[in-house]
């Protein structure tokens, strides 16, 4: 079998985080898998379209080609990707999370990013930074640096930014065709001075089993979890079909969980692993795969 090449991979990318947000969005609120499965007897493995034409995407998927689309125009000014967002969430703002449309309101009111988050650490940062992995797989130091500070924007919790940092090396080591992620993750977050709590996520990646990981309960949506339950699927997972109906039916924050896990999964086995008949569900399938070749060639 033919390795996909980084233009599959990249579509991969993007049309899984697509995916895995769709499928997870009608039970992103039922909490447990018992609730899930009364509601879905014999398990939800369908993507069931929750939207409406002015509004065709969950938070998740908008704020990522929000910021897929300020990087493929050349983005810099990281001012000019908050205006962006602002203005997402005063058209539309389906799905988003509390603590990012404060923050959100923050940089709207005063021109600038909060100064923390107050101790919370949501999974916002996460679910949106892939598109900074397409853009900059090339360069370990622009890929750092830009997944840290467009995290930053809304999340600066030093857990959201290297969470987001850990996803990105390891979307950046299957874009280039490499699976084994977990060092260069390390590397990455020890020689920047990440959170203990981040470095030891990832160590625990490869000894851990499915039922070890914190899907559900009450610290569903905390960023540390989301990336570690993503570098797990892509570490431990072959079928990425098969990790994200399991995702979206463990409970918990099933968009977010689904979408990272996804976007991992799918860079590391190309677009052709998204199945058919979930991209033909995901309206401008055809415009986000375009995103993610613009992407890809920036970071080549």
């Amino acid at each position: 079998m033919v390795p996909p090449d980084p233009a599959s991979r990249a579509r991969g990318v993007l049309l899984g985080l697509a995916a895995g947000n769709a499928l997870g969005v009608p039970v992103e609120f039922l909490a447990t898998a018992e609730r899930i499965a009364s509601e879905y007897p014999g398990g939800l493995s369908e993507v069931v379209r929750k939207d409406r034409p002015e509004s065709p995407y969950d938070d998740d998927l908008a704020l990522a080609l929000i910021l897929g689309e300020w990087l493929a125009d050349g983005g810099l000014d990281l001012e000019q990707l908050a205006i962006r967002w602002v203005d997402w969430m005063r058209r539309d703002g389906r799905g988003i999370g509390g603590w990012t449309a404060k923050a959100l309101g923050h940089i709207a009111a005063h021109g600038s990013p909060p100064a923390s988050t107050g101790g919370q650490a949501g999974n916002g940062a996460v679910s949106r930074c892939l598109p900074v992995a397409l853009a900059t797989r090339g360069s370990p130091r622009n890929l750092v640096s830009g997944t840290y500070h467009t995290a930053a924007l809304t999340h600066p919790d030093e857990r959201c930014t290297w969470s987001a940092v850990a996803v990105n090396v390891a979307a950046a080591c299957f874009l280039e065709g490499r699976r084994d992620f977990i060092p260069d993750v390390l590397e990455a977050l020890r020689n920047n001075e990440a959170p203990a709590e981040v470095i030891a996520a990832v160590r625990r990646v490869p000894l851990e089993k499915r039922t070890d990981l914190k899907v559900a309960g009450p610290e569903a949506g905390y960023t540390v979890h989301c990336m570690e339950i993503a570098l797990w699927c892509a570490y431990h997972e072959p079928n990425l079909e098969r990790g994200l109906i399991w995702l979206v039916n463990a409970g918990g924050d099933t968009d977010t969980n689904a979408a990272v896990a996804g976007g991992l999964m799918g860079a590391r086995d190309g677009a052709p692993a998204v199945p058919a008949r979930w991209v033909a569900s995901i309206p401008g399938a055809e415009r986000i795969s375009r995103l993610a070749d613009r992407l890809v060639g920036l970071g080549g």
